[in-house]
């Protein structure tokens, strides 16, 4: 359809209106061309949506491998073990009530020199004070230096060099037998017990503490060195090893 200008629209209707007597239509009166849109431009089609994302997807798990997987299926405690398990804290108990704590004294250089010296006892007395052999009482005016004292009771009579024994020269007499398979620790022991049960020796004196270093093992009679009467006497300096 061909569409008429505007301006003629306006004046065939002004003419009208003069021959029938109507008012003119205003000025701003929307021309028939400003009707509203045809519907089917509002029922445009909407937009179609964005494309969803895609979803992530999650990678298959690695698969374990063959020595793991055994070790995962193996069995940590059997089953017959368990019962086991449970009953050591009471095994443990019990164990523990039948061990009976080591005698008073039994590591006591002085009480395993007591024990020692009753090899001793049968010529010295079991009080020191002698039978066949001689008394004990005055150990330490015969051997002041407790090493030259050790040094007699290893060697004795056979293989003491000298005529004379000990400070006060005591000649000997083929009595005092030697002791060459005792070690430093049993001939500190039975010279500690001699020296403090009948000579008195004090236990907290010097010479008390260097006899249970080497009572217990912690020095040997090497380490201690000769005395001055072995010294004196000609003692061979190769006696002090252990035999």
């Amino acid at each position: 359809m061909t569409e008429i200008p505007e301006h003629l629209l306006k004046r065939s209707k002004e003419r009208r209106a003069a021959i029938g007597g109507e008012d003119a239509p205003a000025e701003d009166a929307a021309p028939a061309t400003d009707a509203p849109a045809p519907a089917a431009e509002a029922a445009a089609p909407a937009p179609v949506a964005a494309a969803a994302a895609p979803a992530e997807v999650t990678p298959p798990p690695k698969p374990v491998r063959p020595e793991v997987a055994a070790a995962l299926k193996r069995r940590k405690i059997p089953f017959w073990a368990i019962p086991v398990l449970a009953g050591l804290p009471l095994w443990a108990y019990v164990y523990e009530s039948t061990l009976e704590p080591p005698p008073a004294g039994e590591s006591d250089p002085f009480v395993l020199g007591e024990s020692v010296y009753g090899g001793c006892a049968g010529c010295h007395g079991a009080n020191g004070g002698g039978t066949s052999g001689p008394a004990l009482t005055g150990v330490l005016e015969t051997w002041p230096d407790y090493r030259d004292h050790m040094m007699w009771v290893k060697l004795g009579d056979p293989g003491w060099p000298a005529d004379t024994y000990g400070a006060t020269d005591k000649p000997k007499t083929s009595g005092m037998p030697e002791h060459q398979a005792m070690s430093d620790q049993e001939l500190a022991q039975v010279v500690l017990y001699e020296r403090t049960a009948f000579g008195g020796l004090e236990p907290t004196s010097e010479e008390y503490l260097a006899l249970v270093e080497i009572a217990e093992g912690h020095v040997t009679f090497e380490e201690a060195g000769l005395g001055p009467e072995s010294e004196a006497d000609g003692v061979d300096p190769s006696e002090l090893a252990s035999g």
